[in-house]
């Protein structure tokens, strides 16, 4: 949010909202512009695109009306009162705002992608599209465009001027002055190719571009390009300003911008833009620079560097541990470009991009001078930067970007030991190059791409520190070749952290999608080293955040205390462990509820063989279709699609085949049988699988598994449908199956079967109730309704057996689905209940009561009833006296001080990445409990969580 005071909104003021508006823009971070005079406030949307200044008799008011938000009159009350409702700073941060439906109107007006970077990205597009459709080549046009933004960011940050322009051509004061003329155009290019010695600026013999074509250019930087007409515009006024753009969102524009123009290049290369947040996120870990830090002699690779985005970001952190050692700014030239050559180091395949990483390493350079303009001083000549044997066009071969395959050996690299390596390299299992496939081959890894990547580079820093991004399936994945890889990493490496960001996977783009830009993969980070620290943890930290959001509209990841879990190294150490997807979407609670429920009770492939039950999975119809069969024709035919859960109507449905790729289990065709969905579904707004019970013959698809009873032991397979339809099995299956909530919403039936088999502990009095109850009231077959009521009471059976801590917990789960299905709109994130602070406050207190009984001291819990639902925290007292009272419930108005708070609970670890902390405050006999406003930290399994570290604590004291 930026604030601007005025006197009044006249002309000339009007002039400097659009002009502050159009710089906030260019920013990119800034959301919303307040202006207010004495009289009213007007709230304008920075994510949208500035208005475009003409010279024609320009209507400020009427435009500016068109990025307004609101405006609000301090002499209306109802309007304040929406004022501070919506606008203020607790209802921005907190995202209690977002979900508000009386927030629409604000959302509806809100559109990430007509932010600078996005818009941008758009405008180069459409200009692309253009020029390559008046005949010029995509690889040429890349390069027109690569040297207009270079160019730019050098003359908007100062280091080009008149001067050096009109030498090129007289009077030209500007880039866009020399774009007028072709000859003057080119002769600007041969003198920048001198100063970068072919590094940036490569002139191939036969370019050939027109007047018009580079007016097209010129239109692209002045006012965009989203093509509409060309308009005369202001007095040299410009839409882009590269003096506040970034120079790390260069990457991303240039990337997004790459990949548009040859989408190909993306799927083959398995690489995605790596955003500056998470860039900031990974360095503040390994190379911080806020504490006064002072080594700055670091050598850093970065693998598969890409446009060079964590590159420059090292090289200005290492600039900044430099005048921190020195105590003075660092604007020398000699030293600035000795520390850029001595100690950042990338690798990079692809020709393109390795150019772009050299391009923004020298403005980073360039940005730090003082004067900004002494590069051109032939003394003071850039760096060769780029080693690219096969690029004829480098005068001399550089020693720091190479431009390679990382797998393969690489001696003039290997021989350099490196400090640390950080970088996002590719993933994915197609289009893998020659030397990806031997390299796994080698080492008996899966064929994933990025595995080789984090596994040479223990070979790049033997001694040093590594952080690298990948893809969470290789953390999940039961496939032998993925534990392989696992087996080295927890074993011969020593592990520090992994953070799991998986609930960005296909993040809206106006909803915390930004994050990650396109990837629609789940991402993790894992950070780790070669060697053994002197004193190794046990442990290994384990961030596994569940909402991508602070406010639907921040791009933003939010970090809650009960995102972080410190797992045992021992078990991690596990190549088949499953303790990595249990604590992603659970806690240590449910890890130890799953071991033991394991361990006390069979599981379901135990109980089907023991009980004469067989399954298969459906045919297929794809080719070679050399499988005959004249029966299958003859069947109702089902497929995943028309699965209902408990039961499903006979179809009409047939298939005209005689031949089959594969017949499927052909014997569960001829049965009754049950047909179990192995994709996830929405049944009755709730993700589940789906178990049907069919009391007549039929075939089924691939997608499904078939379950019939060798015995025909028909009430056997209906305890079996419940039983697959019950909130246990989607509480297991989410929390233990490798591929739900990670890569596609699928449960595969062999790790389904690996559950617990819990109707192995009910007696016969029980099993015969489920059974009736799913005969006589469960289901409706005329109308296909679920009695609710019904499959609650056989919920309850089936956990009946369990503590009430254990129902909680599962239960606690299974609000976290919601979560993860729903994501913004999930019950979980709305405000905290009466009902549920009531049912917290008893919960806690009996359990501290039964720890303390027979000390004469009881815990008496007090709640707050005036709490305003929109408050960021709400909080209960547990005070400890000599005698037992009931529940107080204290009228006292505390939101002041809960806003204050709540301020002191965020902590920003870089841009956009928020961790959130929880409190507990003692003073005197009392405990005050304060968590974030949301239910889902208001449940009776977090009841009984903090009433243990409540204990612990007391034990701890004493």
């Amino acid at each position: 949010i930026f604030l601007k005071k005025i006197n009044s909104f006249n002309t000339d003021s009007l002039k400097e909202i659009a002009n502050t508006h159009k710089k906030a823009w260019n920013f990119k971070k800034v959301l919303f512009l307040y202006v207010y005079s004495e009289t009213e406030i007007r709230i304008y949307n920075c994510s949208e695109k500035p208005i475009i200044i003409t010279k024609d008799n320009f209507d400020y008011d009427k435009e500016l009306r068109n990025i307004e938000i609101k405006a609000y009159k301090f002499s209306d009350k109802e309007q304040i009162k929406e004022l501070n409702q919506l606008f203020s700073t607790i209802a921005i941060d907190t995202g209690i705002i977002w979900t508000l439906e009386e927030a629409q109107f604000i959302r509806n007006k809100i559109n990430l992608q007509r932010r600078v970077d996005k818009y941008l990205v758009d405008s180069l597009v459409n200009t692309a599209n253009k020029l390559q459709n008046q005949g010029l080549e995509i690889n040429f046009i890349h390069k027109i465009i690569l040297r207009s933004l270079f160019l730019l960011y050098l003359q908007d940050r100062g280091a080009t001027d008149e001067k050096f322009y009109s030498k090129i051509k007289k009077g030209a004061k500007s880039y866009f002055d020399i774009l007028n003329d072709v000859n003057s155009t080119y002769d600007l290019f041969d003198k920048l190719e001198e100063h970068f010695n072919g590094n940036v600026f490569t002139l191939e013999d036969g370019e050939n571009i027109s007047t018009n074509q580079l007016q097209l250019i010129k239109k692209c930087f002045t006012s965009g390009n989203d093509n509409t007409p060309q308009i005369n515009l202001f007095n040299d006024w410009r839409l882009f300003d590269f003096s506040i753009i970034q120079i790390e969102l260069l990457s991303e524009i240039y990337e997004n911008f790459l990949f548009k123009t040859d989408p190909e290049l993306k799927k083959k290369t398995g690489t995605y833009y790596t955003p500056p947040s998470l860039v900031e996120f990974i360095l503040n870990e390994k190379l911080p620079v806020n504490n006064g830090e002072t080594k700055y002699d670091l050598k850093i690779l970065d693998p598969t560097c890409g446009s060079g985005i964590f590159l420059v970001e090292s090289f200005r952190r290492l600039v900044k541990r430099y005048e921190n050692s020195h105590n003075e700014k660092l604007t020398d030239f000699n030293k600035l470009k000795k520390l850029l050559i001595d100690n950042i180091f990338g690798i990079e395949l692809h020709p393109q991009a390795i150019k772009v990483a050299a391009f923004s390493l020298y403005l980073a350079l360039v940005d730090n001078l003082n004067p900004k303009n002494i590069w051109q001083n032939k003394n003071h000549s850039l760096p060769n930067l780029i080693n690219n044997p096969k690029d004829k066009s480098l005068k001399v071969q550089g020693r720091n970007l190479f431009c390679r395959d990382t797998v393969e050996t690489n001696e003039e690299i290997e021989n350099i030991e490196f400090n640390l390596v950080v970088g996002n390299p590719p993933f994915g299992t197609k289009g893998l190059l020659e030397s990806v496939k031997n390299y796994c081959k080698k080492f008996d890894f899966a064929q994933e791409m990025v595995l080789p990547f984090l596994h040479k580079s223990t070979k790049f820093a033997p001694k040093g520190e590594i952080a690298l991004i990948f893809n969470t399936k290789v953390l999940t994945n039961r496939g032998g070749t993925y534990q392989n890889f696992r087996k080295w990493l927890f074993n011969d490496c020593y592990i520090e952290k992994v953070y799991n960001f998986s609930i960005l996977r296909n993040a809206k783009k106006n909803f915390g999608g930004q994050l990650f830009g396109d990837a629609t993969g789940p991402i993790s980070i894992v950070f780790y080293q070669k060697e053994q620290p002197i004193n190794p943890s046990d442990k290994i930290a384990y961030y596994a955040p569940k909402t991508y959001i602070k406010s639907n509209i921040i791009e933003g990841l939010n970090i809650d205390f009960s995102d972080l879990k410190y797992l045992p190294r021992e078990e991690c150490q596990k190549p088949d462990t499953k303790i990595w997807k249990i604590t992603m979407w659970g806690g240590m609670n449910d890890w130890e509820l799953v071991k033991r429920l394991n361990r006390d009770n069979p599981l379901i492939k135990d109980f089907l063989e023991k009980e004469n039950i067989s399954y298969g999975v459906g045919f297929q119809t794809s080719s070679p279709r050399n499988k005959p069969n004249t029966e299958i024709k003859k069947l109702p035919i089902h497929f995943p699609r028309n699965i209902v859960k408990y039961y499903t109507p006979k179809p009409d449905k047939r298939i005209d085949l005689d031949a089959f790729h594969r017949l499927g289990k052909t014997e569960a065709y001829q049965k009754e049988h049950i047909l179990l969905n192995e994709g996830v579904k929405v049944h009755n707004g709730n993700l589940t699988l789906l178990a049907s019970y069919v009391d007549y013959k039929s075939a089924y698809s691939k997608g499904i598994v078939g379950i019939y009873s060798k015995d025909d032991d028909i009430d056997l397979l209906k305890l079996l449908t419940v039983y697959l339809n019950s909130d246990f099995i989607r509480y297991f299956s989410f929390l233990t199956t490798s591929s739900w909530g990670i890569e596609r919403d699928v449960v595969k039936h062999k790790e389904l079967f690996e559950a617990p088999f819990l109707i192995d502990k009910l007696n016969k009095k029980n099993r015969n109730q489920i059974v009736k109850l799913f005969d006589n009231k469960l289901y409706d077959k005329e109308f296909y309704l679920v009695n609710k009521t019904i499959e609650d009471e056989l919920n309850q059976i089936i956990l009946s057996h369990l503590s009430e801590y254990d129902r909680f917990t599962i239960q606690h789960l299974l609000n976290n689905i919601d979560l993860f299905h729903k994501q913004e709109k999930s019950k979980a994130l709305f405000p905290a209940l009466q009902e549920q602070i009531n049912i917290f406050s008893t919960l806690i207190s009996i359990e501290l009561n039964n720890f303390l009984d027979g000390q004469g001291l009881f815990a008496n819990a007090t709640i707050f009833n005036s709490i305003n639902r929109f408050s960021p925290l709400m909080m209960i007292k547990i005070s400890f006296n000599e005698k037992k009272n009931e529940t107080f419930l204290s009228e006292d108005f505390i939101d002041d001080e809960l806003k204050k708070l709540d301020k002191h609970l965020w902590e920003e670890k870089a841009t956009n990445i928020y961790f959130r902390k929880k409190l507990n405050y003692k003073s005197g006999n009392n405990i005050y409990i304060i968590r974030p406003n949301q239910r889902r930290f208001w449940s009776q399994s977090m009841a009984l969580e903090d009433a243990s570290e409540l204990i612990l604590g007391i034990l701890n004291e004493n």
